[in-house]
């Protein structure tokens, strides 16, 4: 399965029993704000480190797509979700001095965040082993 799969809907349907249904959308959406506030804050005042916005968009849009889903297991999960949204959204402020006066703690955290989501991508797309008895069907060849 190719590593660009994981990527393939960052809103999962609504629809039925799906995990994303609730509470989905009232995760998902300040988790996209804040992770893009965040990298905005950190990455913008230095131009060198614009082209890494796009690291904290994704990880916004994507990892936030599986934290969603897990906070529809977890109720305690939406709750620090949204207590980190409000920590980014009453400390902004200080998340720009920040980011305006370093230059290398925002890029390293844009590489992290860029490590993280590609390896949450690998990992979720990852083939198992065909020779285990917990593995799947293998995938089929295009």
């Amino acid at each position: 399965m190719s590593l660009l799969w994981y990527f393939r809907a960052p809103f999962p349907s609504a629809k039925g029993f799906s995990a994303y249904r609730m509470p989905g959308v009232a995760v998902h959406g300040p988790l996209i704000f804040s992770s893009a506030a965040v990298g905005f804050f950190l990455c913008w005042p230095h131009p060198l480190l614009r082209p890494l916005l796009i690291f904290w968009i994704l990880a916004g849009l994507y990892l936030g797509r599986d934290i969603a889903i897990l906070c529809h297991y977890n109720g305690l999960l939406t709750l620090l979700s949204w207590a980190l949204c409000g920590v980014v959204f009453f400390k902004a402020a200080w998340i720009a001095r920040f980011g305006a006066s370093h230059v290398v703690i925002p890029a390293v955290a844009s590489a992290v965040i860029g490590a993280v989501l590609f390896l949450v991508a690998f990992r979720m797309t990852r083939e198992k082993d065909p020779g285990s008895r917990t593995a799947g069907p293998p995938s089929p060849v295009l």
